[in-house]
């Protein structure tokens, strides 16, 4: 059995984890995966590189890890929208606040991962895991949204599931890639025009295309 004092460490040791990774990620955007060296992240840590390996052990250990947070992160609003009164409301509020105040470093690191993801097994592996539990819980949404969970229905959600994340990759890449070349305005305007396709996407009722 664990004695409390075990625990604390743990406790201790994984928010010095979270820590590194929130202390890093700027290496990340900034220098590319391949760009950033383990002394580099180490001393965006304040940290020894000796003493950062006892946390981390590769670069692939601590995209490994970003990727665990965002999942348990994705999770948490998920279970939000689960328990709002309202979840086509509660929806639609956290994915504008995700539109409208992803921090361009935030953009830049997920290309970074996506492009490790081709490389590492492990890495590809936890990304089809996240992209499987966003679409899963995206499809369960509409269910409720449209009180409609029939076969039809359900493959219609999952189409739209993955307009939708398609949609906000697209525009975290979008915001990534033009950087500077695109003032605030073109990005408003294009993330309101992302919204409202999110909108329209999630609140139409299911029917094929052809109907």
């Amino acid at each position: 059995m664990d004695t409390p004092v075990a625990n604390s460490a743990t406790s201790t040791a994984s928010k010095r984890a979270s820590d590194i990774l929130d202390q890093v990620k700027s290496v990340f955007a900034l220098n590319g995966f391949e760009g950033a060296s383990m002394q580099d992240l180490a001393q965006a840590a304040q940290m020894s590189v000796g003493n950062f390996y006892r946390y981390f052990s590769s670069k692939d250990a601590i995209i490994t890890a970003l990727v665990k947070r965002d999942l348990e992160e994705i999770e948490a609003l998920f279970e939000a929208i689960k328990a709002a009164p309202d979840p086509g409301k509660m929806f639609m509020t956290l994915l504008r606040e995700r539109i409208e105040t992803l921090p361009a470093e935030d953009a830049a690191l997920w290309s970074e991962v996506q492009a490790a993801s081709y490389r590492s097994d492990e890495i590809a592996t936890l990304m089809r895991t996240m992209d499987s539990t966003v679409c899963n819980n995206m499809v369960w949404a509409l269910t409720q949204i449209h009180n409609n969970d029939t076969s039809a229905a359900l493959a219609i959600f999952e189409t739209r599931a993955q307009l939708m994340m398609l949609l906000i990759h697209g525009f975290a890449q979008r915001k990534y890639c033009a950087g500077k070349d695109v003032s605030v305005e073109q990005s408003t305007a294009l993330g309101e025009l992302v919204l409202s396709t999110l909108h329209d996407t999630i609140f139409t009722p299911p029917t094929n295309p052809a109907e």
